[in-house]
């Protein structure tokens, strides 16, 4: 598949996922949970899913086995809304972009505890 198909595709499976986990998924836990990014394979056959968590109650590893359980669910839905011939086997993996984000402006705020970094 061409690169920019792929990418693009990448974007709608993102985006459809955040969709399904807000509206259609029973677990509580999932509203929290955000879709970084998708990273599907050539042949359409796989694809790695990485989210990462607003609450921070949450147990990463815990969080990560129910979605991953309920992969079957979510490649079900989205074999419906996708519209192409193949429905790829997700896998979600944890996403710790957010966390060092968050790591990195506190850090700033020890150094210089003048300037808050919420305030733009």
């Amino acid at each position: 598949m061409a690169g920019r198909k792929l990418e693009h595709l990448n974007e709608r499976i993102r985006q459809k996922l955040g969709t399904i986990l807000i509206r259609e998924a029973r677990d509580p836990r999932f509203k929290f949970v955000t879709i970084t990014g998708v990273g599907l394979a050539k042949d359409m056959s796989f694809a790695t899913v990485q989210y990462s968590c607003l609450d921070r109650e949450l147990e990463i590893e815990a969080l990560t086995d129910s979605l991953n359980r309920a992969a079957g669910f979510f490649s079900h839905i989205l074999a419906r809304t996708l519209e192409t011939r193949k429905t790829p086997r997700l896998k979600f993996v944890y996403d710790p972009g957010f966390d060092h984000a968050q790591e990195i402006d506190a850090l700033l705020a020890q150094v210089n505890p003048q300037v808050d970094p919420t305030e733009e």
